[in-house]
């Protein structure tokens, strides 16, 4: 396997041409005993970062009655050599009567990257709250400003999918900057909660925590030579203090569907008759970076309907991200006004307007009353909620990187593996980047809970899917992360023993299902236990397993049944139960297994009667495993996960060569691309197909042949969603793991299948280098690939998937400790 190694990272690393050793970082100390000591970076001989401070500090205490700040710290004394510098000074704020300890450590990691860490002490005072705010200057006019999302970006706060912005030089070179991960550097990404009442969607909060974590020199500014990026830590945006502006709204209501649309002052009346989706549009009076609040009271004897969209040359394109979204069936009452309030953070959207829908989705016969509608403009108060609590120390940890510029894409690729690079991580250039992209996605619950926290991409935020962060945080070898997570979702646990799917900040949630997420919850306190030595809660890892053992098989046969699929694929629900599920039956096995070594009594006789009923599936005719008994010719990746989870987490088969063997090359392969790895084979396979027989062999789903019910018969109806979703959809961790179980089990293709696939990830989209939820498998141009399925970090599993392959070792992890 060293050889696949090898080639995988050489390949990668060539392909993308980002990554150059031919810089050489410089460390400068500046300045003197009176006014203080700072530090200059260098590229070579060539100034790069002139800086006339380290940070500045705004600090207040718990009622925020106090405030005091230090502005433009620099150390008092400096020790270091040719890596490494430290700053240090001892200052005392009058305000509070306080002694703060500071230190500023410079190191250097490789030719490319320096880790910049700020640790602060106080053991005076039961609590001080405070942002940090760190402003690094070009020593040069830039050319240009770039961010993870942007080319050129124009200026003020970027709050985009990965926080990294850069700026080019005029000899043609790109200094990045980037931070450490939320739950390490106490930020959040979070801009709105799930919405009340059961309305489903999302509304934007009330107090909005990091909005201008990365910032950058506005036009106006650098007209008056003023250049820097900026990085704030621990700033909140209260929308119910400073000043409000109540906005006119747009007279010009533009009617959309069936609806017969009547307006009298402030009351409008919509009544409709059977429709898809009806109302009327407005233009929002909205500006790039700014918050605002959206409002009306509402009646009716249908759920609202509320969508935000840009527009742009006159085109509907996609809703904004940062506020209300997906809102589609906000309640209403026949006979009592209803009060709808949300806020909303618009980021840097190219200068596009904002179009304003309300109206009813799927509504028949009803009628809708809006009354008040109004869009206010907010100029928050800013206030500090990071805190430096008494004997503790905290730190923030930012990066620089340096190397030529070539372009954008090559850009975001490094602000992913810089970042690896930066913490510490070994590994290829797809296994920095979904690391990274891990680390840029988990973050602290909320402003007042620092606790860690993981999200599955910024489209699902601010909810962690139990699922999503199995996968993601058992990639990781960080103690802290794996049991608080854990922990976390210990907490969920109903009066049953199972553990619930969603863990949502600043609501509740009460989904709890039969689905795989109590397996995985015991399959991470086994792994918590081989690698960390911990003694974990026992009553509820037994009543965890109560509860698998007596859901999942109540008959004790060894058969599967459940009112859900226990894999991703998970938009159908079973009632009665099922046991016509391949997946189902396999993550059975991993459950009993899994269950023995946590030390219950599990008979090897049973365990191996429920792998008999998992091979059962595997149809000798048709030579792949059934994933639905009632639809055999439908063929899927997720029905190999178990086999992967028992290789992983066993160092055992359960099916034969023969059967995974057959099954994978079964699978069509597709997005053939010519200057891929392997032009002869596809990028990308599906991870949900239906096999014909035919020449071409395969067809997506239908809504006469699929097997998720009036979800498929509605959404497959027509082909529009050929190739998108679970009609065909490409997902990277099935679709490896999958590949990976298959090089195991002696499949020759498998290799240089994970090879494309990877490929793919980083460069199928030329615009999208980074994780994404799904890649379509048939499309015209990537113009129509969901917005919504970048970022998905679960897709950092492949870390364990090529710890099974041999292409990487747990040491490679910087936070892996070998148990003595």
């Amino acid at each position: 396997m060293s050889r696949f190694f090898n080639t995988l990272s050489i390949l990668l690393f060539c392909l993308i041409g980002t990554i150059s050793f031919s810089q050489n970082i410089n460390l400068k100390v500046v300045g003197d005993v009176e006014h203080g000591f700072n530090v200059d970076i260098y590229n070579g001989n060539q100034l790069i970062v002139k800086n006339t401070e380290e940070f500045s500090l705004e600090m207040a205490n718990s009622d925020l009655s106090e405030k005091a700040k230090i502005s433009a710290w620099k150390g008092s004394k400096w020790t270091g050599d040719d890596t490494m510098v430290h700053l240090t000074r001892d200052t005392y704020v009058s305000e509070f009567d306080l002694n703060i300890s500071i230190t500023v450590t410079y190191e250097i990691i490789n030719k490319n990257v320096i880790k910049k860490s700020i640790d602060l002490y106080q053991s005076g005072m039961p609590s001080l709250y405070y942002t940090l705010t760190e402003t690094s200057k070009p020593a040069q006019t830039p050319s240009k400003y770039v961010t993870f999302e942007y080319d050129n970006f124009p200026g003020g706060f970027a709050h985009e999918m990965f926080p990294s912005a850069g700026f080019v030089t005029p000899d043609n070179h790109v200094v990045g900057f980037l931070m450490d991960a939320g739950y390490k550097n106490h930020y959040t990404r979070t801009t709105r909660r799930r919405f009340n009442g059961h309305g489903g969607g999302f509304v934007g909060m009330r107090k909005l925590p990091d909005p201008a974590l990365v910032a950058v020199a506005t036009l106006e500014e650098r007209k008056n030579n003023q250049n820097y990026i900026r990085q704030t830590f621990g700033e909140m945006y209260n929308l119910d203090g400073g000043k409000e502006l109540k906005l006119k709204n747009d007279s010009q209501f533009k009617k959309v569907g069936d609806v017969e649309i009547e307006k009298n002052d402030s009351l409008v009346t919509l009544t409709f008759n059977e429709n898809k989706l009806s109302g009327f549009e407005i233009a929002a009076p909205f500006k790039d970076q700014k918050v605002y609040t959206i409002s009306f009271l509402s009646k009716g004897t249908t759920p609202i309907a509320l969508k935000l969209f840009r527009i742009k040359k006159g085109k509907k394109t996609i809703e904004l991200e940062d506020g209300v979204k997906y809102i589609d069936k906000f309640p209403t009452s026949e006979k009592e006004w209803t009060l709808f309030k949300g806020s909303v953070l618009v980021p840097y959207i190219e200068n596009d307007s904002v179009s304003l829908f309300i109206g009813a989705q799927d509504g028949k016969e009803c009628t809708l009353a809006i009354k008040n509608l109004q869009i206010t403009a907010h100029q928050p108060v800013k206030e500090p909620y990071n805190r430096i609590n008494i004997g503790e120390k905290v730190t923030k940890i930012t990066y620089v990187f340096i190397e030529p510029w070539k372009n954008h894409h090559d850009f975001v690729v490094s602000s992913q593996s810089r970042l690896a690079e930066g913490k510490g991580f070994k590994g290829n250039l797809i296994e920095k980047m979904l690391y990274a992209n891990f680390n840029m996605l988990t973050w602290i619950t909320a402003i007042d809970d620092f606790t860690p926290f993981n999200v599955p991409n910024s489209n699902y935020s601010p909810d962690m899917y139990n699922r999503d962060s199995f996968f993601s945080v058992v990639s990781s070898y960080n103690k802290e992360l794996n049991l608080s997570i854990w922990n976390k979702w210990a907490q969920t646990q109903n009066a049953k023993g199972a553990i619930g799917t969603i863990i949502s900040p600043y609501m509740g949630s009460i989904e709890v299902k039969d689905n795989e997420a109590t397996i995985e919850w015991l399959i991470w306190a086994m792994i918590n236990k081989r690698r960390f030595g911990v003694q974990l809660p026992e009553a509820k890892i037994k009543k965890a397993v109560d509860y698998v053992l007596n859901e999942f098989d109540e008959n004790k046969d060894g058969i599967c049944q459940s009112h859900f699929s226990m894999s991703q694929v998970d938009i159908i629900d079973y009632k009665p139960k099922t046991d016509r599920l391949a997946v189902n039956q396999g993550m059975l096995v991993i459950a009993l297994r899994t269950i023995k070594e946590l030390g219950f009594d599990i008979s090897e006789a049973y365990i191996e009667k429920a792998a008999k009923a998992y091979r059962n599936f595997y149809d000798e005719k048709r030579k792949h495993l059934l994933f639905d008994k009632e639809f055999p010719d439908i063929i899927t990746l997720t029905d190999l996960e178990p086999e992967f989870f028992s290789l992983w987490l066993f160092n055992r088969p359960i099916l034969t060569d023969e059967m995974v063997i057959n099954h994978l090359n079964q699978m069509p392969v597709l997005n053939k691309v010519s200057n891929s790895p392997h032009p002869e084979y596809g990028t990308t396979a599906p991870i949900c197909i239906r096999l014909t027989g035919t020449e071409k062999g395969y067809a997506y789903l239908s809504a006469d042949y699929q097997p998720f019910g009036e979800f498929g018969k509605s959404n497959y109806a027509d082909g529009s969603q050929d190739g998108v979703y679970y009609n065909g959809g490409s997902w990277f961790r099935a679709e490896y793991c999958a590949y990976v179980a298959g090089q195991k089990h002696g499949w020759e293709k498998a290799e240089k299948r994970m090879e494309n696939r990877a490929w793919a990830e980083i460069n199928l989209n030329q615009k999208w280098p980074y994780s994404k939820e799904f890649i379509p498998t048939k499309w015209t141009t990537t113009d129509s690939w969901w917005p919504s399925t970048r970022g998905l970090c679960w897709n950092v599993f492949i870390l364990m998937a090529d710890e099974v392959a041999g292409i990487r070792t747990p040491e490679m992890d910087p936070d892996f400790k070998a148990k003595n």
